[in-house]
């Protein structure tokens, strides 16, 4: 079945030249020409967003804001305006990605095709669960309730700590990057430096620890990245 992208660009020509090339790569792609179109538009059902920052109506960085509790799927921002506060602007509201122009086609298509084989690995990797609790050496997690407990204790992470966690436990061995994490949580509050992703690595570590849970079963790959191993 052919993925659906909704290209969201106020200039015609880029537009058209995006849409046909992305049609001749067999994707479905449905066209909006202000922010406004694009807000209506992502609710039919869309596999990823291409999203121009500069358009009428609402920019793109106002539609990213106001559709991410609506859709799951990945956000690319494709712009003009590539200055470091903007970049971290679009990845702090909810972007998975963000292209300059210009930029070639084939560029474009890479980073699409890597945006789904992230998501598709990581969907099947809660597939091959079955199941809606994790347990892992008295380390209970509820995918349903989003709960983490050790030893029936509770711990306390917030949103983004849980969703890097279960990342992790759902591919065990599979080391992810430092940029695949900060990905996937979908932007950090703050200055939006993936090395913030340490940070939330620490805080795991330390809630374990004052829970008594002293295995150290969330490893650092040094120079790439981190992942879960417990054997």
């Amino acid at each position: 079945m052919n993925k659906h992208i909704l290209l969201a660009e106020d200039e015609d020509d880029m537009r058209h030249l995006i849409s046909q090339h992305l049609k001749n790569d067999g994707y479905h792609i449905i066209q909006a020409v202000d922010g406004q179109e694009a807000i209506s538009k992502t609710k039919a059902s869309i596999d990823l967003v291409l999203l121009d920052i500069m358009m009428p109506k609402f920019s793109g960085l106002e539609v990213c804001e106001r559709i991410r509790q609506e859709v799951d799927c990945p956000i690319v921002f494709i712009s003009a305006v590539s200055s470091e506060m903007n970049r971290i602007k679009a990845l702090s509201l909810g972007g998975d990605d963000f292209i300059s122009k210009p930029f070639s086609l084939e560029e474009l298509t890479l980073k699409i095709e890597a945006m789904f084989n992230m998501k598709d690995r990581y969907l099947n990797s809660y597939e091959r669960q079955k199941r809606k609790q994790l347990l892992i050496n008295d380390l209970e997690v509820d995918l349903q309730s989003r709960t983490v407990s050790y030893k029936n204790n509770p711990i306390s992470f917030t949103k983004k700590e849980y969703d890097l966690l279960v990342m992790l436990l759902s591919s065990p061995k599979q080391v992810f990057t430092k940029e695949q994490i900060y990905d996937h949580i979908n932007g950090i509050d703050g200055i939006g430096d993936i090395q913030t992703v340490v940070e939330h690595i620490k805080n795991i570590r330390n809630k374990f620890r004052m829970v008594g849970y002293q295995n150290d079963y969330l490893q650092t790959v040094w120079g790439i990245g981190y992942q879960w191993n417990s054997q």
